[in-house]
């Protein structure tokens, strides 16, 4: 059984491609820095993945005196499509703060 933490993103957010990189992809890591770090954390995050799908809310932040944690809510709606057998999707609704959504994983 694999287990994804995606505690481990933040506090800092910072997401970077596998290394080493497949044979035959150019990956310039000079700028990675700059382009793979996310300043602000976002209300919804979706990552898609073969692993079992999930919906998870994250408190984030907060990590210096005075400074409020922010929640996030992480989603993995599966794959749509899974070979010959149906898959699944998130249906998410959205009202301006992850404390007002509502988020489910519907199977097909």
């Amino acid at each position: 059984i694999y287990s994804l933490d995606i505690s481990l993103m933040g506090p800092a957010f910072f997401f970077y491609p596998l290394y080493p990189p497949a044979e035959g992809i150019p990956l310039d890591f000079s700028l990675a820095q700059e382009a793979l770090t996310i300043s602000t954390i976002p209300d919804i995050i979706i990552l898609p993945s073969d692993m079992k799908y999930f919906i998870k809310v994250l408190s984030l932040g907060g990590r210096n005196e005075g400074e409020e944690q922010k929640k996030c809510v992480c989603v993995n709606p599966g794959r749509l499509a899974k070979g010959e057998g149906s898959g699944t999707f998130a249906e998410i609704y959205y009202h301006g703060s992850p404390e007002m959504m509502n988020a489910s994983i519907i199977s097909i």
